[in-house]
């Protein structure tokens, strides 16, 4: 493109910075929530880990999320209820909630790496758009001729 634009390609530019900027925001948001998840997943490692060794019938806390703790007493430690999915726990022992609670982390911070990537894309097309316009401007402040004052 030249430094100097019609008007429909000026539009045809708003319109693609606008919906880049709105991907941009979903994803962003998007980010957040896979963050979360994998920090919840986290928890979740931690608390089995330091719960494996606990005798039954020891009194502890188990963490209900947002720093906050339940009293509860420990019946087994040998298995644990994990969730796979579209509100489906199925009970498994330790060592494989750990493995199965990994494999997730890692899922999730495969699709966290794919979606940085993905809005890397968007911010540098939004960069592209903006030196379209402003390379525009110039060209078109270059063109207008000097008025005497």
């Amino acid at each position: 493109m030249s430094g100097v634009l019609t008007q429909q390609q000026l539009e045809d530019l708003s319109e693609r910075h606008q919906a880049y900027q709105y991907q941009a925001e979903s994803l962003a948001q998007q980010i957040n929530m896979v963050k979360l998840t994998i920090r919840d997943v986290e928890t979740a490692l931690t608390t089995i880990t330091a719960l494996k060794d606990e005798p039954a019938g020891q009194e502890t806390l188990v963490p209900v999320g947002f720093g906050s703790f339940v009293k509860a007493t420990l019946t087994s430690t040998d298995t644990v209820v994990v969730g796979v999915g579209a509100g489906v726990s199925v009970e498994k022992n330790v060592e494989d909630a750990k493995v199965f609670l990994d494999k997730k982390k890692e899922e999730l911070s495969k699709y966290l790496e794919q979606l940085n990537g993905t809005i890397t894309k968007l911010g540098q097309e939004l960069q592209n758009i903006q030196k379209l316009v402003q390379k525009h401007q110039q060209a078109q402040h270059a063109q207008q001729p000097m008025r005497a004052q």
